[in-house]
Formats: structure tokens, C-alpha cells, sequence
């Protein structure tokens, strides 16, 4: 039972800590002072779901040209929301009002982390294939701690991330400031989508 949540947690917790489009979007939400505790608890729900499905078999049915396919699709959105931000970055009409820079619906910001969760490949290939993989060397009843220590990973991750970015929120009116993380956000977004791209068969 212990050996099943230990492994679940530390296996999660790892796949969480690489810097990718979902918690780079959750860090600038909780910068900006936006909605980060829903969007956290947003991401911990899509996690539980995906390693279910991961633990329970999806991960024998993906085939390797679904991925690939999967991956070049997912790159592309990444890739022109990158562009997007860096377009309203150097907008002249995106600094004329401080209020509509400020402030964001929460539609459109769980809109926008559904995006990043739901079409992040990454998430797919850790929660469904990695962790679902890894799953198999339990039993069904040991399959349940094994979800278990996945999910705490899940929630210690993601609420950690709100929490440590909520330390900047102080600074969360300075436009120049968060004109900055958006850049730095779509920065990284362009270096992950390139990097999706060439993991896949068709480079």
C-alpha cells in the first residue's frame, strides 16, 4: 500500500515540476492576481481524471501516429497563443487602458487553461501513458493508493505554484511588469511547441 502511494506521488510530483504550458499559464495567472486558486483546482480535477484513465487503460490504446499527430496539432495552438500574447504586448492599443489589461474574465481565463490542459500532449503522454504505465506493476485494490499519492502530488503541485505566485501579486499592477511575464510566457510557449514538433515521427 505505501510502496503504491509513495510511488504515485513522486512519479506525479517529478512529471509536474517540468516547466510546460499549464503551469507557466497557472504562474501568470496567480502574477496577475487572477483566479489562480480556481484555475489550481482546475488543473488538480484534470489530473485526477487523465490518471484514472491512465491507470485503467487508456494508455494501451494510443497509437504512436495519434501522438505524433496529437503533438504537431497541439504545437501549432501553443505556438499561435505565443504569437497572440506578443502581438497584444506590442500593441499600441494594449497599453491605452490599464483596465482592460488588468482585467480578465474568468470565463476566458479557464477557457484558456482548459487550452493548455486539455490540448497540452504533455499532460496525456504523463497522466495517461507514464503514470498508467507505471501503474501496472499493482494490483486493482493497490491501483487505488497508487491514484491516491498521484492525486496529493497533484494538489501539493499546483497549489504551490498559486501559492508562490501570489507572492508577486503585490506587483501585479505594474504593466511593464506583467507585459514582461507575458513575453517570457510566450517564449517558452514557442520552446516547447518546437520541441513537440521535433519529439515527433514526421522530423
Amino acid at each position: 500500500m505505501m510502496s503504491a502511494i509513495i510511488t504515485g506521488f513522486l512519479l506525479c510530483f517529478s512529471l509536474n515540476c517540468v516547466i510546460g504550458a499549464q503551469n507557466t499559464y497557472l504562474f501568470r495567472q496567480g502574477v496577475r492576481n487572477e483566479y489562480v486558486y480556481s484555475l489550481a483546482g482546475f488543473c488538480t480535477v484534470s489530473d485526477f481524471v487523465l490518471i484514472i484513465a491512465g491507470v485503467y487503460g487508456m494508455s494501451l490504446i494510443v497509437s504512436q501516429f495519434y501522438i505524433d499527430l496529437f503533438l504537431v496539432l497541439s504545437a501549432l495552438c501553443l505556438l499561435l497563443y505565443g504569437v497572440y500574447r506578443i502581438k497584444n504586448v506590442m500593441s499600441l492599443s494594449y497599453g491605452v487602458s490599464e483596465e482592460v489589461y488588468l482585467q480578465r474574465s474568468f470565463k476566458k481565463s479557464i477557457m484558456a487553461m482548459s487550452a493548455f490542459t486539455l490540448l497540452n500532449p504533455h499532460v496525456y503522454l504523463d497522466t495517461v501513458i507514464l503514470i498508467g504505465s507505471a501503474s501496472l506493476q499493482y494490483s486493482y485494490d493497490e491501483k487505488i493508493f497508487y491514484i491516491l499519492g498521484a492525486t496529493v502530488a497533484s494538489i501539493i503541485f499546483f497549489y504551490g505554484v498559486a501559492i508562490l505566485s501570489r507572492l508577486f501579486s503585490s506587483l501585479s499592477k505594474n504593466i511593464v511588469l506583467l507585459k514582461s511575464v507575458d513575453i517570457i510566457t510566450s517564449i517558452i510557449l514557442f520552446i516547447i511547441s518546437f520541441a513537440m514538433v521535433k519529439a515527433t515521427s514526421f522530423v
